[in-house]
């Protein structure tokens, strides 16, 4: 049966003498005025999760012109192992990074899921939609791109070399970076699939 507790005499006199004082408490645990507004986090264009599956487009880049990153796109699926791979492996961990938290937006597109629906160019696709219009034939595969929606850098497909990934990574980032300031870079556009793939104007014909 329920055994119901009864403080000690002693603790519940203490509580009486102390009742008074709860208030004076409470108040010293309150934030001072301003305070909480300045800890909560920043809303606006330039907040955004770093790691989330992509759902509108627009907004993505609002978040990449605001703070001048790139957006690091990756397009898999559930039956493909090697895709559970990067995602698990090399980008959750970029995620859970605290230095490329200021570095770079990751958004996901898995292929043969009917949801998120994707918002583009007003516009809604399921997302194995979305990856056929980006010219999208195998996974894993990850693009980069640019604040002004232009793709950037040669596209990773495949796993091919696990121990070599992070630092195929890495190299694409940097570069999408230096892209942002210097888009006429070699590296920008020499070795990306055609056409090239751009969000931010007219979307591909079918």
């Amino acid at each position: 049966m329920p055994i119901r507790f009864h403080p000690p005499r002693s603790t519940r006199l203490a509580a009486l003498l102390l009742a008074p004082l709860a208030p004076l408490f409470l108040l010293g645990m309150a934030a001072p005025p301003g305070q909480a507004e300045e800890d909560a986090p920043t809303k606006g264009k330039g907040a955004a999760p770093l790691m989330d599956d992509l759902s509108d487009v627009s907004r993505d880049l609002d978040v990449l012109q605001a703070r001048q990153i790139p957006m690091l796109l990756f397009f898999h699926a559930t039956y493909c192992a090697y895709c559970q791979t990067v995602d698990e492996e090399f980008l959750q961990t970029m995620a859970e990074d605290p230095a490329y938290a200021d570095r770079l937006i990751i958004r996901r597109v898995e292929i043969d899921s009917p949801r998120p629906e994707i918002q583009w160019q007003g516009t809604s696709y399921a997302p194995v939609e979305f990856a056929r219009l980006q010219g999208v034939e195998l996974v894993p595969q990850v693009m980069f791109f640019a604040p002004d929606g232009k793709q950037v850098v040669d596209e990773l497909k495949g796993l091919t070399v696990p121990d070599f990934y992070p630092a195929y990574l890495d190299q694409r980032l940097a570069a999408a970076e230096r892209c942002i300031d210097e888009p006429t870079l070699p590296v920008c556009t020499a070795d990306i699939d055609e056409p090239r793939r751009q969000l931010a104007g007219d979307r591909p014909t079918d």
